[in-house]
């Protein structure tokens, strides 16, 4: 059954189609219900773009998801602000949860909202921390949030709040549909950027070459 890797923006999906093209050879490219997604046959990875935030996310995946109905693995694949001097730019972090940072709630009480990373696919990712030496590889949990972080103060309290070692927009709603779904789900992101100064010049300057690395980092998942 594939693997559904869905990146947010076109930037993310563009790196990884670009990386994936040269990996596993030309997609087929079709519609999946309003959605065109290019499918890897030589891996069993379906490629698609989910959308700029939690909701718009949320529902591009719960889209494709009743589209594919056979889908082994859901793949949230981008890139992220670092909220630690545990990581650095180009490192990777594999979500042993995505924690929703930004949902605040009195009648939940005050722990945020987290949803697991796939245990059997964070397993077997377990021995990926040294990946070909140009990048590291963590597993901790990743905040999801639509607010954009570029201040210490902030990323500090957040980091405080969810233990997550980096920061991004759209995981927790990939998280949710694949839950309502009933499809394991793994948040994969590099740190484009330390949440922290002009985080944007940074994102733009670095997203390429990072993307490379979450690239590396799916393709163990699709590995037979």
């Amino acid at each position: 059954m594939p693997v559904l890797v869905v990146a947010p923006v076109t930037a993310e999906f563009e790196a990884l189609a670009g990386t994936f093209d040269e990996r596993w050879g030309s997609p087929v490219l079709r519609d999946t219900g309003r959605v065109v997604v290019r499918e890897y046959s030589a891996a069993d990875v379906v490629l698609a773009e989910g959308g700029f935030g939690k909701v718009q996310y949320g529902v591009t995946t719960q889209h494709l998801l009743d589209h594919l109905p056979d889908v082994d693995l859901v793949v949230c694949a981008g890139v992220a602000g670092g909220l630690s001097d545990e990581v650095r730019v180009g490192d990777v972090v594999v979500a042993t949860a995505t924690v929703e940072h930004d949902f605040y709630s009195g009648v939940l009480g005050r722990v945020p909202p987290g949803f697991d990373g796939s245990r059997e696919h964070l397993a077997r990712l377990a021995e990926v921390r040294e990946a070909d030496g140009s990048f590291r590889v963590h597993f901790a949990p990743i905040a999801s949030g639509d607010e954009g972080i570029s201040d210490r103060v902030r990323k500090d309290a957040i980091h405080a709040r969810t233990e997550a070692l980096a920061v991004a927009f759209e995981g927790a709603g990939g998280a949710r549909a694949a839950l309502f779904s009933g499809v394991p789900y793994l948040e994969v992101r590099a740190i484009s950027d330390m949440a922290e100064g002009d985080v944007l010049t940074e994102l733009e300057a670095n997203l390429p070459d990072v993307m490379q690395n979450v690239a590396a980092v799916v393709a163990r998942l699709a590995a037979p």
